[in-house]
């Protein structure tokens, strides 16, 4: 609105912003309201307020995935470089050609390249040069490169229009950038509408954050009379007491429906009449929100009744597309001719001004259609209320397969007219099609990488579409599809704790596609699930539940021949048998890659290439649990690149981790802290995460063994809370284990750490004594032993570490992922203080030879480092010589 009235208390709450963040204190300002109440115009009234600040405008638009990601970020990172002065400019063309290859140019301004190269990789694929990043890395360096580009502009107020249609990447950035400004010269000014916010997950939550975070919120209502009759002057020369009357009571001062009646100079013209609104009772300005809207609709009703019958009926259709719609669907849900309804809409956008044409896009060009956007979001809105619920019904399912048919042609379809596929049939009652378009689009969206936050949405979204759709194959065929792909994707936050009623979510899942696939009668699928059950088994109960459905899901893959199945089988079954032998586990994973190798390119299948990735990783880490670290680390530290590469649902933290693994094994600490900070960084942070928790432990464990720095207790201390959170049975042992591990190393004269080693060590063996967790189970039995000859008791000290060397003993000193050469150390340093030097000394030479076997694995300056820099090793071999 070009007219600007009343708003005086509003302005100077956000002049009052302004002012605080010139003075060094930033923040947020949220501006909220309905459509038309006025927004715009409150952010253009405050951009031409001048003074000290640097006032930039950028704005949201309709937007889904990757393609569209950091939106108003990008644009304001190409506003504030074309305001840079013209003989300081890195970028000296302009225009949208240029705007369009914004990630490899904006790698080259300075201070900020390498961040925003980073989230170009994210963006655009992979940029010659540019590190490897995930998506959440890549939100947190937008953020980083924003706050510097905005450095050049201190203060800066950064206002950002229709945040309701804001993209998932942008909050993100958002969010780290609202804990950033507050001791920044930087205001952010949202403006939103708070009717449609909740629509957009994303949006309502980055809201709530900055709420709590304390940021100011202005919502917008009807002007009041005295503003009425203000911008009735300005706009019709002069308005009497009744008609200003008239105008609230009919408009409620909405300012929308206020330029509209008044911009004619006939500021009655467009107003019902009273027998228009069925005896409705007059709004105030003050009235009630949803009152207000109320009587928007009923005005715009009023506006509608010009139209004729034809007329009305076509833009009826329209409303049903939504906001913007397309020429040729219109005329063939109407069943007209296409060239007639086209002058149709032409004639109806020249003469009433209720639609206007939008620029052509490919995707028009495959539809062959103009397109057109309605004047305003109620105007839509009233028009599609105003249909009987079969109408619209029969209508979404018309434009839902009229869009699915000429998609197919349509080689750059992009996750926002997926989504307005899964929209236009889920509306039109086809649950089976909104299922189908659903699975389509989640693994769409895993393979560009966008969060799996969104991935796992759109799986649960479609999983409730196809429990409404008849009961036949395709229904569960694709039933159990989706929960395999809602499974896989979100596999690092499951939580395994029973609900009230006794149940297991993750079983209760698994067992549903268990069921779905064989109703279905589709053997291939059955195997598909049969493995996901035993991967769930295995994190709800631990190991000797798990292994079976492992071990016949892989037999029947190899039985049917088919190399997508061997895959999936083989890389869980390989993942989980090492655990009991680990010669046979790296067995079925070698097999298990070489159908990996006999397969196609698995871009389409998200649950496939997190498959591929997976079982690369685990060859890894499994050769690193055999001790032969040399060949560990080459293959972890080739996999992990292609993991950073090419999205795998949430993969790469657990690679993350495999790596630091290794690289501290062979005393690279410096790399494993980093690779461990990288891991934890990419944690979302609304949901607890099983292997964050790990990773968080590990890196504690780092800081309190390695560097002893009690600070590490703290990262620990948050790992178990996240890990008690998820109880993972394979995860859960492991962070605790680390945790006392530490809390003992760092007990120096403190009891009451002392006490709380012990309690955490005894609940561990309990709890992997009942999951079958053995490799945990000989950690925690170890370090029992070392916690009892510290507070010298060592009979007790003895018999716990004995059991654990048994352990070992009764599996040929091959127990995978536990370090054999630690437990006997520990073990003869027991024997030492019990006087039995002999039995000291045969321990002590047994671990010094594990630690020339690993050492036998590594070349050059490699093992060098591992014989002279790891501490342990050090030690053992000091106490063999």
């Amino acid at each position: 609105m070009d007219t600007f009235v009343d708003r005086e208390r509003e302005f100077e709450v956000a002049m009052a912003q302004v002012q605080s963040a010139c003075a060094g204190r930033g923040g947020f300002l949220v501006i909220d309201g309905s459509a038309g109440i006025g927004k715009s115009a409150l952010l253009a009234k405050l951009a031409e307020s001048g003074g000290a600040p640097t006032f930039l405008s950028v704005r949201c638009h309709a937007q889904v995935g990757h393609l569209a990601a950091y939106g108003p970020l990008v644009d304001l990172a190409w506003l504030i470089e074309q305001s840079t002065p013209r003989h300081r400019r890195l970028l000296r063309r302009s225009g949208e050609g240029m705007k369009t290859r914004w990630p490899e140019l904006l790698t080259m301004v300075p201070g900020v390249g390498e961040a925003l190269k980073m989230v170009a990789e994210s963006l655009s694929g992979p940029v010659p040069g540019a590190p490897l990043v995930d998506h959440r890395t890549a939100a947190r360096s937008m953020a980083e490169a924003t706050l510097a580009l905005l450095r050049a502009k201190h203060p800066a107020v950064v206002m950002i229009d229709d945040v309701h249609r804001i993209d998932g990447s942008s909050c993100a950035a958002l969010s780290y950038l609202a804990r950033a400004v507050q001791s920044e010269p930087v205001l952010f000014v949202l403006a939103l509408r708070h009717d449609e916010t909740p629509d957009n997950p994303a949006a309502q939550q980055l809201i709530d954050d900055l709420q709590l975070q304390g940021a100011r919120q202005v919502r917008l209502g009807g002007l009041p009379p005295a503003a009425v009759e203000q911008l009735g002057r300005l706009l019709a020369g002069s308005t009497s007491a009744q008609v200003t009357r008239r105008l609230v009571d009919q408009t409620g001062g909405h300012p929308l429906l206020l330029h509209y009646c008044l911009g004619r100079g006939r500021p009655l013209a467009a107003l019902p009449a009273a027998d228009d609104v069925a005896g409705e009772v007059g709004l105030r300005a003050e009235d009630d929100a949803d009152a207000l809207l109320t009587r928007v609709r009923l005005v715009i009703q009023a506006r509608l009744r010009r139209l004729s019958s034809e007329d009305l009926r076509l833009l009826s259709i329209a409303a049903v597309q939504g906001r913007s719609f397309h020429s040729s669907v219109v005329a063939h849900i109407a069943g007209q001719d296409h060239d007639v309804v086209a002058h149709r809409l032409h004639r109806l956008a020249t003469e009433t001004g209720m639609l206007y044409p939008v620029g052509a896009d490919d995707w028009d060009d495959v539809l062959n259609a103009d397109r057109y956007s309605f004047e305003h979001d109620l105007l839509q809105e009233t028009l599609y209320r105003d249909q009987t619920e079969r109408q619209r019904r029969e209508r979404h399912r018309k434009v839902g397969r009229i869009l699915y048919q000429h998609s197919r042609n349509f080689a750059d379809l992009n996750q926002e007219l997926a989504l307005d596929l899964i929209r236009h049939h889920r509306l039109g009652g086809d649950w089976l099609s909104a299922a189908k378009v659903a699975h389509d689009t989640a693994c769409r969206l895993a393979g560009t990488g966008a969060s799996t936050r969104e991935v796992i949405a759109i799986a649960e979204q479609g999983l409730h579409d196809v429990r409404h759709a008849a009961p036949v194959p395709d229904a569960d065929r694709l039933r159990a599809q989706l929960i395999e792909l809602l499974l896989t994707a979100s596999e690092l936050s499951w939580r395994t704790r029973p609900e009230a009623d006794g149940t297991v979510r993750l079983e209760a899942l698994s067992a549903e596609a268990l069921e779905a696939a064989r109703t279905a009668n589709d053997e291939a699928l059955q195997v598909r699930v049969r493995y996901l059950h035993g991967k769930v088994l295995l994190y709800t109960r631990g190991v000797p539940a798990a292994i079976g459905p492992l071990q016949e899901a892989w037999e029947t893959a190899l039985d049917s021949g088919d190399s997508k199945n061997i895959l999936l089988a083989g890389c869980e079954y390989g993942r989980q048998l090492p655990k009991v032998n680990v010669e046979a586990g790296l067995d079925v994973l070698r097999r298990t890659e070489e159908a990996a190798d006999a397969l196609a390119d698995d871009g389409d299948d998200p649950v496939l290439q997190r498959a591929r990735h997976m079982t690369a990783l685990q060859l890894g880490v499994s050769l690193l649990d055999a001790g032969r670290l040399g060949p560990a680390l080459t293959r972890l530290r080739a996999a992990v690149p292609d993991v950073r590469r090419r999205p795998a649902l949430g993969l790469l933290p657990i690679g993350l981790n495999y790596l630091a693994q290794g690289e501290t094994a062979v005393g690279n600490y410096a790399e494993a802290e980093r690779l461990l900070t990288e891991a934890t960084a990419l944690h979302d942070a609304d949901e607890p995460d099983g292997w964050h928790a790990v990773n968080l432990a590990y890196l504690g464990s780092r800081r309190a063994l390695d560097q002893h720095d009690s600070g590490g207790l703290a990262l620990l201390e948050q790992a178990r809370d996240e890990a008690e959170a998820t109880w993972q049975a394979n995860l859960a042992p492991l962070v605790a284990n680390l945790y006392a591990a530490s809390l003992i190393a760092l007990a120096t004269n403190s009891p009451a750490m002392m006490r709380k080693a012990l309690s955490v060590l005894n609940e561990t063996l309990t709890e992997t004594r009942r999951t079958g967790m053995r490799r945990s189970e000989i950690a925690a039995l170890s370090l029992l032993g070392e916690w009892h000859r510290l507070e010298d008791l060592l009979p007790q000290a003895m018999a716990f570490s004995e059991l654990a060397v048994d352990h070992i003993r009764t599996a040929d000193w091959k127990i995978p992922a536990v370090c054999v050469e630690e437990v006997l150390y520990r073990h003869s340093r027991i024997q030492e203080a019990l006087g039995d030097e002999q039995g000291a000394r045969e321990s002590v030479i047994r671990a010094a030879s594990e630690v020339n076997r690993k050492a036998d694995s590594l070349d050059g300056d490699a093992r060098v480092r591992f014989l002279r820099d790891v501490p342990l090793n050090r030690a053992i071999l000091a106490a063999a010589a």
